[in-house]
């Protein structure tokens, strides 16, 4: 909230700004004790705002607006208007708020950015305004909105008031009072009309019809009064009444009350479906939601697990289903004879089991691409540790082929014809070491491709074994996806995702 600074500057003017009288220079004991007075009453002010500003800082909406208006009362100033009309404001109070702003939105002592501030939040309360007309027979009633008295019949004007429920009441001396409730849409028009019974006159008894079914027909000493869910009360004079409910496919119900004058009654139905008439006022009703075990509701009535489609009444109902790891789902249907019946839909899984699947998908996925990195990896310097040792391999065949014929030939050293055959023997027994130590070697080759593709296999059996990432996500919202798919005589892997 902007605008301390300047009110502090302009109490402090006011407060160093000099007094004189045309009497004389020096002012008497009493101008001394005003000044005073007018200087403490000024701090005080100053203090005052500076707590409001803290206090509104705080989210002390009520407090805040206290000390303003103690403020204001003590030394009128735009700024202190103007954060009275944004508290107002933050209160849910935009007639309040409109009244202050309207003072002060062009006023040259706010700021630039206040008159801005200023203008937006009154075009946006203004917005908030319904207006609401009343009249009342007779009139000169007392008319009271959400319980404070506002106005007296015949309104010079509508009255203005805040979007959204109100109850409002009237009263005249010598009538009985009245209220009703109303809902009023922002910058819309509304109306209620009062006729006030006098307070001698019988009063009507109030009856709440309940029941869990929808559109079944309430019916009043055999007169129909309308179907479930009721609006309001039935208002009903004193007497004895039968109250009857009525839907088709279902066995019809009916209770007995008496209501005396004045008295508030309540009855509740709880039909049942009948079992005959479903052969011809029933239609098949089927779910197809992604989950197999789930807990099916019909208008609040448990049906068991849904395992295939079930038979219902006709018209409307109310269907939830319950599942392990997600969250209800709810849907007004109504079933119709000729048409499929099928409520389609996702169930929403609870934050848990979001978690849950979240982590197995990190989980598989981190170790399924581990293990297919690091088996490319070590499969890799399998292979290449293979090509190096090769020409080893190639080189100490070479030089074993060698030693032999020397053996045989005895054409030059060690194996001449002056040497001793033991010497001779000896080197061709190291070219043959030498050479099978290289053949040995690939051994270490083959090991590493086998770990490599092992470490392959596993990775991409835990990509394969992990959750779907996109289960629970939207088509729009779906992840790239790897999958490995395996045939005979083929395989490939495919990364796939919307983008």
């Amino acid at each position: 909230m902007n605008g301390k600074a300047r009110f502090l500057g302009a109490l402090l003017c006011a407060l160093l700004t000099p007094t004189f009288t045309a009497a004389a220079a020096e002012p008497d004991a009493a101008a001394k004790e005003q000044a005073a007075k007018a200087a403490a009453a000024k701090a005080d002010a100053a203090k005052r705002f500076d707590r409001g500003l803290q206090l509104f800082d705080e989210g002390d909406n009520a407090g805040a607006l206290a000390e303003f208006k103690q403020t204001y009362a003590t030394m009128p100033n735009a700024v202190v208007l103007y954060n009275i009309g944004l508290v107002y404001a933050a209160m849910g109070r935009p007639v309040d708020a409109v009244d202050a702003l309207k003072q002060i939105v062009a006023d040259a002592s706010l700021s630039p950015a206040q008159r801005e501030r200023a203008q937006s939040t009154l075009t946006d309360q203004e917005a908030r305004i319904g207006r609401l007309t009343i009249t009342t027979v007779p009139a000169g009633a007392h008319i009271s909105v959400d319980n404070v008295d506002v106005a007296t019949t015949p309104l010079t004007a509508p009255l203005r008031v805040s979007a959204g429920s109100h109850v409002v009441g009237a009263v005249a001396e010598g009538y009985a009072l009245a209220r009703k409730e109303v809902v009023v849409a922002g910058n819309a028009d509304a109306a209620l009309d009062f006729q006030l019974l006098r307070a001698d006159a019988q009063r009507d008894a109030n009856l709440t019809v309940r029941s869990r079914l929808p559109a079944a027909e309430v019916f009043v000493n055999g007169k129909s009064a309308g179907k479930t869910p009721l609006s309001a009360s039935l208002a009903l004079p004193a007497g004895h009444y039968d109250i009857e409910l009525r839907r088709s496919g279902y066995a019809s119900s009916k209770q007995q009350v008496d209501l005396a004058e004045g008295a508030t009654g309540e009855v509740e139905f709880d039909l049942r479906v009948d079992s005959a008439a479903l052969a011809s006022e029933g239609v098949p009703f089927a779910l197809d939601l992604g989950q197999k075990e789930a807990e099916l509701f019909v208008d609040q009535e448990h049906l068991g697990p849904y395992k295939a489609p079930v038979r219902l009444p006709k018209g409307p109902h109310h269907v939830r289903v319950e599942a392990a790891g997600f969250m209800p789902f709810e849907r007004d249907v109504t079933l119709e004879a000729g048409q499929s019946n099928v409520l389609s839909g996702k169930l929403e899984p609870t934050p848990e089991r979001r978690a849950a699947h979240d982590q197995n998908v990190r989980f598989h996925r981190t170790w399924g691409f581990v293990g297919i990195g690091a088996g490319a990896l070590i499969a890799g310097a399998g292979a290449a540790y293979l090509a190096i040792n090769s020409s080893s391999k190639s080189d100490a065949r070479k030089e074993l082929n060698a030693a032999n014929d020397l053996l045989d030939t005895h054409a030059g050293p060690p194996c001449d014809f002056g040497s001793l055959p033991a010497e001779c023997q000896a080197y061709a027994d190291d070219k043959q070491a030498k050479y099978n130590s290289a053949k040995n070697r690939d051994v270490i080759g083959y090991v590493g491709i086998g770990v490599g593709a092992a470490a392959i296999v596993t990775g991409v059996v835990f990509l394969l074994t992990g959750e779907s990432a996109d289960e629970y996500a939207s088509e729009s919202s779906r992840k790239p996806r790897f999958a490995f798919n395996a045939g005979p005589g083929s395989a490939s892997a495919v990364l796939s995702g919307a983008f």
